[in-house]
């Protein structure tokens, strides 16, 4: 599959994690203030929720079009590279395979230890605090729910503010940053989400590739979102995230162009 479509699988992906997450924060702060001026930005956020499902929409059709494609990619390189062996050249197609597959191996740590330099932003105790990932999961079951309003605080119901003492890295920084407030806490709880993934793989801990780009580009629109909201970031600036972006971008679709090839020469061992 071209990196083309890896990105637009992982674009949809990120698009409809962004929806529900823009709908949860439209009904979280409208149940802490209820001004005329927010409810004229709920509704704003609201056609905004509105365009970005007609924009998945149109994705539709292609999305069920990337298995064809990705099988005409390997069957392009098929041709491409002669891999119409004997059958006496398995091993030759397994050695090409395990270089691939140790190119990708190569870049995964080169993530890893480029992510963990920034480690600043992902790095905290508020995974560990004892109903955290009890909340989050309610919080996740939630966000899922099409009826967000029959929830009138969510903010007390799910004990989120349980999980907001004795912190330390991101979470307690950005807190000490700004002027104690729910939202500033809904927002970290928020960034917590996205960031406690990239934590674990970080850890190497068994967490997709895929997975690792998707919440990273999540915890970008976090904190610009933030930023915006002008709470401050200090050293955790969205920039900083940006800059991290651009070699993440390039060593995914590095990745998946790998993969691609990888799964072709899979094809090619099975025809032998």
């Amino acid at each position: 599959m071209s990196s083309k479509n890896w990105h637009k699988v992982l674009y949809i992906f990120s698009l409809c994690i962004l929806g529900l997450s823009v709908l949860f924060f439209v009904y979280s702060i409208a149940n802490k203030k209820f001004s005329t001026r927010l409810i004229s930005e709920n509704r704003a956020l609201a056609q905004e929720i509105k365009s970005l499902e007609d924009k998945s929409k149109t994705f539709d059709k292609e999305i069920d079009d990337l298995d064809i494609e990705f099988n005409l990619m390997s069957q392009e390189f098929y041709e491409k590279y002669g891999y119409q062996f004997e059958a006496n050249k398995s091993d030759e197609i397994k050695k090409i395979k395990a270089d691939f597959e140790e190119k990708n191996k190569a870049i995964k740590s080169e993530v890893r230890e480029r992510l963990r330099a920034y480690g600043a932003f992902f790095n905290s105790n508020i995974y560990e605090k004892e109903n955290y990932d009890r909340i989050v999961d309610d919080f996740l079951s939630i966000s899922r729910e099409e009826n967000l309003e029959k929830h009138k605080n969510i903010y007390k119901d799910l004990e989120i503010e349980s999980l907001f003492k004795d912190l330390d890295g991101f979470a307690s920084y950005l807190i000490k940053e700004n002027k104690p407030s729910k939202e500033l806490n809904l927002f970290v709880f928020y960034a917590s989400i996205y960031s406690s993934s990239i934590y674990n793989f970080i850890k190497d801990d068994k967490v997709s590739f895929s997975e690792v780009y998707v919440d990273f580009n999540n915890l970008l629109n976090i904190y610009k979102e933030m930023e915006e909201k002008s709470f401050k970031t200090g050293d955790l600036s969205s920039e900083k995230l940006v800059y991290l972006k651009n070699f993440l971008d390039e060593k995914v679709s590095e990745y998946y162009k790998n993969y691609g090839i990888i799964r072709a020469l899979e094809k090619s061992d099975k025809n032998e």
